[in-house]
């Protein structure tokens, strides 16, 4: 057994959990501390290209560099180890604001066959695929039944709503990469564990809606900047110049920030 490689991809996991410890903020690919942690992937690259691949994702993740990341995706989908390379960088692309894509992969990983609906189900859905994760719910509970443990009343209210408005998953896809890339405009991730936080409210008079919050770690000013700006984006880029029916989404200023595990 050859234990230099994963002593070696254990470092760089700790020090890229590090490094967004430090900060929500987007980093610099040309900074030292990210240079020196590429030069770490590298040498693990002679020894395990997958995994490097994986690392590299994720330091281009958390830099805002989508190109790269897309392009370190295709690569380590080359190598033996698809399920584990889906799973990670299923992470590291809602890391780097690549909402609709980090649904393509969540597709594949949410079929309890594969056995990671238990760990996925939670950062998916706060992803945006409310229905997905509903619609497998009782095959994955079967599947699963530690699962039974588990509160699912968020998701399943807010896919009853989602069904009545006939509002689907990929229409909160569009929606988030617009947020996405306002993120990476400003130059910071979500904050905490998952993307967004789900809320379903019922006005008295209309209709319930789902909204839809991704936390940051900044302050109430800079949320404000954020939120202009992605309702300029909302109105140049969407189908009538406005949310679509039954959803509306913001950032919000995290009330707490906790780590995200983007390795």
């Amino acid at each position: 057994m050859i234990n230099v490689p994963q002593t070696l991809s254990s470092e760089i996991v700790d020090a890229l959990n590090e490094i967004i410890r430090q900060s929500d903020k987007f980093r610099d690919w040309d900074e030292p501390e990210i240079l020196n942690l590429v030069r770490s992937i590298y040498k693990l690259q002679k020894v395990d290209a997958r995994c490097a691949f994986v690392r590299l994702g994720s330091v281009a993740a958390i830099c805002g560099r989508v190109d790269d990341l897309q392009a370190y995706y295709a690569k380590a989908l080359l190598h033996p180890g698809m399920e584990e390379t889906k799973a990670e960088f299923h992470t590291s692309m809602g890391n780097a604001g690549l909402y609709s894509k980090a649904q393509e992969i969540g597709t594949w990983l949410l079929d309890p066959r594969r056995g990671f609906f238990p760990r996925i189900w939670r950062r998916a859905a706060s992803f945006g695929q409310i229905l997905e994760v509903s619609d497998r719910l009782v095959i994955a509970k079967k599947t699963f039944p530690e699962l039974s443990k588990e509160d699912f009343s968020v998701i399943e209210s807010a896919a009853t709503v989602m069904r009545v408005r006939g509002l689907t998953d990929q229409d909160i896809g569009v929606v988030f990469d617009l947020m996405g890339e306002v993120q990476r405009k400003h130059g910071i991730m979500f904050a905490g564990f998952f993307g967004s936080v789900i809320n379903i409210v019922r006005p008295p008079e209309d209709q319930p809606y789902i909204y839809m919050t991704i936390p940051l770690s900044e302050s109430v000013e800079f949320v404000h900047s954020m939120n202009r700006t992605l309702t300029q984006l909302v109105v140049e880029k969407l189908p009538g110049g406005a949310f679509p029916q039954g959803l509306v989404t913001s950032f919000s200023k995290a009330d707490t920030v906790k780590l995200r595990a983007a390795a």
